[in-house]
């Protein structure tokens, strides 16, 4: 969690440097190109990749485990050939397909950064091996920490040559080979590194077969920025900055989503893939306790979310002077971000509840899931846009991803005999704690600035550093006051 917390808040930095150092018709092409290799990211690298290959990995021994994974690269070095070759070639009809009709976005210049960022994707897949290949030796501290390396370089890219929308690109490409760079090292020395140049392994099939369903899972919201993309690029609906905005709240989504959701949930499911191969009992007793740890991290962070989404993109956005047209971006990412916080506990326990299906390599469930629910968000995006503006495809989000938490809920009870009830408790009990405590934060800092008035960036930076101080210290008192099992036995430890 630790390095996650780096790596989003260098991320973070990366953000804040572009809204100021770039304009928006930058900034909007680019967001616009990124979709491209993070849509083939979940396929080949951090979704579909990691999670396939650990629980193979972890049933092999020695040099076969290394043999596994060297013949993982050939399959990833081919892969990333085909689809480089078809990205540059094909660009100017991906950012069609990314655009509306009638854009607010300068094809152009999306055209272009599309081929320059795409080769990024080779960088990422060979890091994303690395990672699975630590990670399943529970081995997380370089994982967690090679992403800071990607955006310290993006960063220098930024500050080097501002304005220069090409220079956007060739930093995250620059980046990536970089954080693909310092994780075969910390292989090498734990002695588990792949063993280049073998094309074949007895569990390659499999591992491709449980690649394919991941896709769908892990690809699922990769496939739904591109019809938000679509959405937020119409002209008729939204001005200029939209699609800049759009990517700021889902990335200050994801920075408290990778946080507090996805970094447990790699952590639960290295273990559980290990119950799993062993064949423990305790391996549902496991699973609940990683939905009820995930619940108690993301309810509060998502209620926080919700509360003070308004003055903390503005503390973020604003600590710099914005480029031209960037204001625009600022006020409807503000819009976009609060309803994401509603979706924060649902898109957390959705993002560890798919794990389990892995694990066990039963994955016409989880394929089935995304499709459907896929589908049904693209839907809602459709009719609630036009509607609630930019707020519509958030509220979309929260909505599908809560209704998907409930079924994966049902599906496990039966499948693993997850103790629903408890989960359920574990839900109610900090979920009114968590609402209690945002509303005491938002009032009681709110009432305090007010009476200061000090300059509108100040107050906004007050509003999220008091509000989130109130906000820890009162849940964790109001936690305890309702039994919530995780905060009375720290407290009994402290």
């Amino acid at each position: 969690m630790g390095g996650t917390l780096v790596s989003r808040a260098s991320g973070l930095l990366r953000e804040v440097l572009l809204i100021a150092l770039f304009p928006v018709r930058a900034s909007d092409a680019f967001r616009l190109a990124w979709t491209v290799p993070n849509l083939f990211r979940e396929l080949l690298a951090e979704g579909a990749l990691t999670n396939a290959f650990i629980p193979i990995y972890q049933r092999l021994k020695g040099d076969d485990r290394r043999a596994f994974a060297g013949a993982m690269v050939s399959v990833l070095a081919l892969a990333n050939a085909v689809l480089l070759a078809l990205a540059l070639l094909g660009a100017p009809w991906i950012v069609d397909l990314l655009l509306a009709r009638e854009s607010n976005v300068d094809r152009a210049l999306a055209v272009q950064l599309v081929r320059l960022t795409f080769p990024v994707l080779f960088a990422i897949s060979l890091s994303a091996l690395a990672m699975g290949v630590l990670n399943a030796e529970e081995r997380f501290f370089a994982p967690a920490w090679a992403p800071v390396l990607l955006n310290v370089v993006a960063i220098a890219a930024m500050l080097t040559f501002p304005g220069e929308a090409r220079w956007l690109a060739l930093g995250v490409v620059l980046g990536g080979v970089a954080q693909a760079l310092v994780q075969w090292p910390a292989m090498w020395r734990a002695g588990v590194a792949p063993l280049l140049g073998r094309v074949w392994h007895a569990s390659l099939p499999l591992a491709l077969a449980l690649m394919a369903p991941f896709a769908f899972t892990t690809g699922a919201r990769q496939v739904l920025n591109v019809v938000a993309q679509r959405i937020v690029s119409n002209d008729a609906l939204f001005p200029a900055g939209a699609v800049t905005a759009y990517a700021l709240a889902t990335m200050l989504f994801s920075l408290v989503l990778g946080l507090f959701a996805i970094s447990p949930a790699m952590a639960y499911y290295a273990r559980l893939g290990n119950l799993a191969a062993e064949g423990a009992s305790t391996f549902g007793a496991t699973l609940e306790a990683g939905a009820r740890f995930i619940l108690l991290l993301t309810l509060p962070a998502g209620a926080a979310t919700y509360a003070f989404a308004e003055p903390a993109v503005r503390t973020v956005f604003e600590l710099l002077q914005p480029a031209a047209g960037q204001e625009v971006a600022i006020a409807l990412a503000v819009l976009a971000l609060a309803p994401l916080g509603v979706a924060l506990p649902a898109a957390g326990l959705v993002n560890y509840l798919l794990r389990p299906f892995f694990v066990r390599q039963r994955v016409r469930a989880p394929v089935a899931l995304s499709v459907a629910f896929t589908l049904f968000t693209a839907l809602l995006y459709v009719l609630m846009a036009p509607r609630l503006g930019i707020a519509g495809v958030s509220w979309a989000t929260a909505i599908a991803m809560g209704l998907q938490a409930l079924v994966l809920l049902a599906w496990l009870r039966r499948a693993e005999g997850l103790d629903v009830r408890a989960v359920a408790l574990q839900a109610l009990r900090v979920g009114v704690a968590s609402l209690l405590a945002v509303t005491l934060a938002r009032v009681s800092v709110g009432a305090l600035v007010s009476a200061w008035a000090p300059t509108p960036w100040v107050a906004s930076a007050t509003l999220v550093a008091g509000g989130g101080v109130v906000t820890v210290v009162a849940f964790a008192l109001l936690g305890y006051a309702l039994r919530v099992p995780e905060l009375r036995r720290r407290a009994a430890r402290g």
